[in-house]
């Protein structure tokens, strides 16, 4: 038998060996066998790091240091959550490698973000910059800078300006969305076409925009203003206008009740919205449908993050303050709370899993991630962590404005 054929016939019955054993393949530490599609990953803000969990077993995979100033860092994924995204707070833009746990490259986008999306076709990654006022669009495999999209605007003295930029979400139709909160405007850019033009600017639409939403069929666009008492709501299938929503909140106050500053805290669960609110130890309830209010819900504080669990049966909200320690869960078909856990110091950002089956916490003060059954409310793991905070799953990759 020549030496090539043995060589081919011997490895094939060492494959079919090893299978009849129930035996993987390969187990090099330098080959490690799993896929993305439930991993997570958790900031560590104080260090510059983040882990990565495989959350089908709870099970720590790994962490990647050197990633910069992670304070209010988010992470984005590519569309086949291959690789995790890093943007900080001051403009830097880490690319991670989920299968091999490495840091493909580490760039500088700007001065001070406040965040970044991947467009739906997943070529592009687009970062808001409140310095330079400025859309600054990556190329997601390189991350070579593409364009520069200034957030000008003209003042009453007639001088231009820069803006700072928030609120920036993809949408359907390959299009990017955001506000600028100096213009009172929001712009629509098209990231499907090679110069990506600016082919929608909104004006005069209320004071001082700070956050933003987009609902997750990626129709709704919903901005957040701090100087007017209500929010404003534009129709991506229209890009016609700008309608005022939620005015009655402001009556009779300063701000309205829900101006806290991520809107992407708010759980919408199809038909309801359950949203955090402003010195009151409730959270707000409303229609879906026309943004009418419904009865508010008695919670232990003042909520921070309002999340809804996969299936809708369930929103957990975390508290600020006062019982800053507890973490409430609503069970939506009752519209009360039916269990207040209590994780430890700092409590943050609940998340679940794909199919919601757990639930992950953050302790920003006590060092640990816990994770949780949704059904029996025990706890079924917890990691050893450093100042832990946003928590972030691969199945964001598939949701629009995430």
């Amino acid at each position: 038998m020549p030496v090539r054929l043995f060589q081919y016939v011997t490895k094939a019955f060492l494959i079919l060996f090893l299978l009849t054993l129930g035996l993987p393949l390969q187990s090099s530490a330098d080959d490690p066998r799993w896929g993305t599609a439930s991993l997570v990953v958790v900031i560590e803000r104080e260090t510059g790091s983040v882990l990565v969990i495989d959350s089908s077993r709870h099970e720590l995979l790994g962490r990647i240091s050197g990633l910069g100033n992670l304070t209010h860092a988010t992470v984005k994924f590519s569309p086949d959550a291959r690789y995790a995204y890093v943007i900080g707070r001051t403009g830097e833009v880490s690319k991670i490698d989920l299968l091999t746990l490495k840091l493909v490259k580490h760039v500088n986008a700007g001065k001070l973000s406040v965040g970044g999306v991947i467009s739906q076709d997943g070529k592009y990654i687009a970062l808001s910059n409140y310095v330079p006022g400025e859309v600054r669009i990556l190329n997601a495999d390189t991350l070579e800078l593409v364009k520069t999209i200034p957030a000008l605007y003209t003042d009453a003295s007639g001088k231009e300006l820069p803006s700072r930029v928030v609120g920036l979400v993809d949408a359907p139709g390959n299009l990017l969305v955001f506000s600028l909160m100096d213009a009172n405007s929001i712009w629509v850019v098209d990231a499907g076409k090679k110069e990506f033009p600016v082919i929608r600017k909104f004006t005069n639409i209320g004071k001082e925009p700070y956050d933003a939403l987009i609902t997750p069929d990626g129709r709704y666009y919903l901005v957040g203003l701090l100087g007017s008492d209500w929010m404003g709501l534009l129709d991506t299938w229209k890009l016609d206008r700008v309608t005022p929503i939620l005015a009655e909140q402001g009556k009779g106050s300063e701000v309205p009740l829900w101006k806290i500053p991520h809107l992407k805290g708010w759980a919408l669960t199809g038909r309801l919205a359950f949203l955090p609110a402003l010195k009151r130890e409730v959270a707000l309830v409303y229609s879906a449908l026309d943004w009418t209010p419904l009865t508010p819900i008695p919670i232990s504080g003042t909520a921070l993050y309002t999340v809804v669990r996969p299936d809708g049966r369930q929103v957990w909200v975390d508290i600020i303050g006062k019982n800053g320690d507890l973490i409430d869960v609503i069970d939506v078909e009752s519209m009360k709370v039916v269990k207040t856990l209590n994780p430890g110091p700092g409590a943050t950002h609940p998340q679940f899993t794909p199919k919601g089956e757990a639930a992950y916490v953050s302790l920003m003060d006590g060092g640990k991630v816990v994770v949780y059954d949704t059904a029996t409310f025990k706890v079924l793991k917890e990691f050893q962590a450093d100042h832990p905070s946003g928590i972030f799953f691969t199945n964001r990759a598939h949701k629009f404005g995430m």
